[in-house]
C-alpha cells in the first residue's frame, strides 16, 4: 500500500530506460525501487511505536517548561538530534541513549546557559549535539549575527572549505544509498545546503575565511541539482541497480529558492509543481499527515511571492485560492483565542509554533497591506490578532531564543 501510493504521487523522475530494456523489465525495476523505499516508512513506524513512549512524555515536559518561560536551548539541541536520529536513521541503540540523555538535561541549568555559548572545540554554537551538521545548522545565524571574529576560531567550516570539500560534503548527502544503509539523508541534505547558502550568500561579511572559489561551486552544484523536468530540487534514491531516481521536494526547493534569493531558474515551472503537490504529504508537498500546517505553509507562500512576477493569470488564481485555503486555516485551526499557536507534529514546541506561525502570517501581508502580493483583500481584524499575539508571548517570558526570534519578528509587522 505505502508502494503503490508513493508511485500514484508522482514525485519522482525515474532514471531512463536501459537501451533495449522491455516495457515489463522496466516495469518490474520500479515498482522493485518503490516497494523498497516502502522500508523506510515501514522501518520508521516501527521506530516510532518503540520509542515515543518514553520520548513523547520528555516533549510534554520542554514544552510545558518553555511555556513556564525557562530556557531550554540545551534540551532542544538534543531533541533536534534524537528527531533525525529517530525520523532518519536505525540506528537505535544510539536514539535511546541520546533520550537518555536528554531526560538528564531536563534538570541541568547550567546546561541550558551554555548552549547559547560558543564552545571552544571546534567554535559552533551546538552544545550536546553530535552530529556535524547540526552543529553547523545551529551555529548559521551566530556567525551571521557579527563580522567581528568570535572568541573561538570557527574550526567546524574546515570542513566545507575548498570547493572539493564542499562539493564532497554535499555529494554524499545527495546521493542516497538507502537499501544499503536504511538512512534517508533528507533532513541532512536540507539542512546542510540551507546553512552553506545562507552563510556564503550572507549580505554582511562573515567573520571567516571562506575560499573565494566557494560560491560559484555552491551555485555549479544547484545547477546541477536542479530536475530539469519539473524545476524542483529534492532528494537523489539509488536503486538496486545503482541507478539514480530524482525527488521532488518541496520543503528542499524551498531551502534552494529561498536561501539563494529567488535567483535560481524556472520559477513559473517549480510554481505550477508546487501546485500540482498541494495534496501530497511533506516532504515532497505541502500537508502533512493530510493537513495543513504553518510550517509548510510558509515555505509555500514564500515560492509564490518570489515566483509571481512569472505566473500567468490562471495559475496566479489558483495560488490565490490556496493562500486563501492556507490563511483561513491558520486563523482559525492554529492560532488558538489566547494569542497562542497550536503545537503539533511538526512544530512540536511553542518556539517552532510561534516562530513558524508568525513567519507565515507575515509572508502573507496579512499584518501589512504593503506585503499582500496576491489579493487586495482587507483584513481589518490583523492589528488586534497581532496585539493578542504580542500580549501572550511576554506573557510567557522571553529566555527561550525561538520566542525571543518570534516576539522580534511580530514586532516588525507594525
Amino acid at each position: 500500500m505505502i508502494a503503490t501510493r508513493t508511485w500514484q504521487a508522482r514525485i519522482f523522475t525515474a532514471p531512463p530506460p536501459v537501451p533495449g530494456e522491455s516495457h515489463w523489465s522496466h516495469f518490474r525495476e520500479e515498482a522493485q525501487f518503490y516497494w523498497d523505499l516502502s522500508g523506510l516508512r515501514i522501518a520508521w513506524t516501527q521506530r516510532l511505536k518503540e520509542l515515543n513512549p518514553i520520548l513523547k512524555p520528555l516533549v510534554r515536559d520542554i514544552v510545558r517548561r518553555q511555556n513556564a518561560g525557562e530556557d531550554m536551548q540545551y534540551s532542544m539541541h538534543l531533541y533536534s538530534e534524537i528527531r533525525w536520529r529517530l525520523n532518519f536513521t536505525p540506528d537505535i541503540a544510539t536514539t535511546r541513549r541520546r533520550i537518555a540523555e536528554l531526560r538528564q538535561s531536563l534538570d541541568q541549568p547550567e546546561q541550558q546557559k551554555m548552549a547559547g555559548q560558543q564552545q571552544p572545540g571546534d567554535g559552533s554554537w551546538g552544545l550536546g549535539l553530535d552530529v556535524w551538521y547540526l552543529r553547523l545548522y545551529y551555529s548559521v545565524d551566530h556567525v551571521k549575527g557579527t563580522a567581528e571574529k568570535p572568541k573561538y576560531p570557527l574550526m567546524f567550516l574546515d570542513r566545507i572549505n575548498s570547493p572539493e570539500k564542499l562539493t564532497a560534503q554535499l555529494n554524499s548527502d545527495l546521493y542516497d544509498n538507502f537499501i544499503q544503509t536504511g538512512v534517508f539523508n533528507r533532513e541532512e541534505l536540507d539542512e546542510t545546503f540551507s546553512a552553506l547558502a545562507r552563510l556564503l550568500f550572507a549580505s554582511q561579511p562573515v567573520a571567516y575565511d571562506f575560499d573565494p572559489q566557494l560560491r560559484d561551486s555552491l551555485r555549479q552544484f544547484v545547477e546541477r541539482w536542479q530536475n530539469p523536468a519539473t524545476g524542483c530540487w529534492g532528494q537523489w534514491m539509488i536503486d538496486r541497480r545503482g541507478r539514480v531516481w530524482k525527488m521532488d521536494d518541496m520543503g528542499i526547493t524551498f531551502h534552494v529558492v529561498s536561501d539563494l534569493h529567488g535567483r535560481v531558474g524556472q520559477l513559473d515551472r517549480i510554481a505550477k509543481r508546487l501546485l500540482q503537490l498541494d495534496r501530497v504529504n511533506f516532504p515532497a508537498g505541502i500537508r502533512f499527515d493530510g493537513h495543513y500546517e504553518n510550517h509548510l505553509n510558509w515555505d509555500a507562500v514564500k515560492i509564490f511571492r518570489i515566483a509571481w512576477p512569472y505566473l500567468d493569470d490562471a495559475r496566479k488564481q489558483q495560488a490565490r485560492n490556496e493562500i486563501s485555503r492556507m490563511l483561513q486555516w491558520c486563523l482559525t485551526q492554529s492560532l488558538q483565542p489566547d494569542g497562542s499557536f497550536r503545537v503539533s507534529d511538526l512544530d512540536e514546541t511553542p518556539s517552532d509554533a510561534y516562530r513558524y506561525g508568525i513567519w507565515f502570517l507575515q509572508e502573507t501581508g496579512y499584518f501589512r497591506p504593503t506585503d499582500r502580493f496576491w489579493t487586495n483583500q482587507d483584513f481589518p481584524e490583523s492589528e488586534a490578532v497581532r496585539t493578542r499575539i504580542a500580549a501572550k508571548l511576554s506573557s510567557i517570558g522571553l529566555s527561550d531564543p525561538g520566542l525571543k526570534e518570534a516576539y522580534k519578528t511580530l514586532q516588525t509587522t507594525q
